[in-house]
């Protein structure tokens, strides 16, 4: 304040001691005379913080690279797929125009916050505290899960299979049930057209795997059969198959975007035709993070692949198989238990694998009911309720 008085005092005409001034309130002489020549110009408004921005930038992004980068995130945002600065980064690169002349992805991020693209994110679990593991080569092994999406008929289940090692997207396929003759056609799709894999990576649903209830499901004793051998995750750690995880992760954003564009998909037909679209965009197409920026397809190329061996032995465990027929009243005799599966089953041939604790009932390889056997009672309930609509009868078999 005693500074600007001095520089008012002085355009007023009075005299005044610059230099003590300057000393006792830390500017310099040149600095006093730019306010003074300003104020003389401007009033009290010369007072006023400049920025210090310079007038012109020689390293500054052209501004239709900017409106490039921009235009570039709307149509992969149309699209439904990823648009974040390294798949944009990609995408231009792949233009002959801007040859020589991409941005950084730094840059093109800071692009997108400038122009408030970017939403905030809370901080993130560093990366350094991953656990990560890879296969060597491509079909090392698989990773297969299923995942439900809605469609005009009702809900459908998605099978999806991703070679570990390169990401390829072995096999999309939409079907009514995640049953395991469903889960074995999806393989044996994807094996046609890739080869067979060594190993085989899943979770422990039933669909997959039998190994923590004690016996081997249909799904396993296949792979065995032809040499592979199949492996699940740690009980309740979907982080195991984070890799098909993350991808059906980024399959349904592009399956919301086209819900939005073209509505729910009518049938199976439909919606498997959207998914053939996205894996021929994801192997093809869309640079991958997890794997260097580089697409899957080029990844698989680049080594040779591993392939199933010899045939495999079948696990020995406890467990009993006997076939039985299921009574009318919907129950499967065993020794002195009375196991209930349904009325809609009557009639039926079914194999039943029990063990001491544990016991699953199958019909054409499809579990019918899996319990925990309650050795204090002889009847062992389905848990439904009573009553309701009935069921539909399936034929005996």
């Amino acid at each position: 304040m005693k500074a600007m008085a001095a520089v008012m005092a002085v355009l007023a005409g009075e005299s005044v001691n610059v230099s003590a001034v300057c000393r006792r309130e830390g500017i310099s002489r040149p600095t006093f005379y730019k306010y003074v020549q300003r104020c003389a110009r401007e009033g009290l408004a010369g007072f006023e913080p400049r920025s210090r921005r310079p007038s012109r930038s020689p390293h500054a992004v052209p501004v239709e690279v900017e409106n490039a980068v921009v235009a570039e995130r709307e149509r992969l945002v149309a699209e439904g797929v990823d648009h974040g600065a390294i798949t944009i980064q990609w995408r231009l690169a792949q233009h002959e125009r801007f040859a020589g002349r991409v941005p950084s992805v730094a840059t093109v991020h800071r692009i997108l916050r400038r122009r408030g693209l970017v939403a905030a994110q809370p901080r993130k679990r560093p990366k350094s505290s991953w656990r990560r593991f890879e296969a060597p080569a491509p079909n090392e092994w698989w990773q297969i899960d299923s995942t439900d999406w809605v469609i005009a008929t009702g809900l459908a289940k998605i099978f999806n299979i991703l070679d570990d090692h390169s990401r390829v997207a072995c096999r999309s396929r939409a079907v009514n049930e995640a049953s395991g003759p469903e889960a074995w056609r999806t393989f044996c799709e994807a094996a046609q057209r890739w080869g067979l894999p060594a190993g085989m990576l899943s979770d422990n649903g039933l669909t997959f795997s039998g190994r923590l209830r004690g016996f081997e499901v249909m799904f396993e004793a296949n792979l065995r059969d032809i040499g592979i051998r199949p492996f699940t995750g740690q009980a309740y750690h979907p982080q195991t198959t984070g890799k098909v995880e993350r991808f059906q992760q980024t399959l349904k954003r592009f399956l919301r975007r086209q819900d939005e564009l073209h509505g729910l998909a009518a049938d199976l037909d439909e919606l498997q035709a959207r998914l053939d679209q996205f894996v021929s965009y994801y192997n093809e197409q869309r640079p991958h993070q997890g794997i260097g920026r580089v697409t899957p397809l080029s990844r698989w190329m680049a080594s040779p692949a591993s392939t199933a061996g010899e045939p495999l032995a079948h696990p020995k465990g406890p467990s009993r198989a006997v076939l039985a027929t299921v009574e009318p009243r919907g129950n499967v005799r065993y020794s002195e238990l009375d196991i209930a599966v349904g009325a809609e089953w009557a009639g039926c041939e079914v194999t039943l694998l029990i063990d001491e604790h544990h016991a699953g009932v199958f019909h054409n390889g499809n579990l019918v009911r899996f319990l925990e056997i309650d050795h204090t009672r002889r009847y062992q309930p389905s848990g439904r309720r009573r009553g309701g609509p009935r069921r539909p009868r399936h034929l005996a078999s």
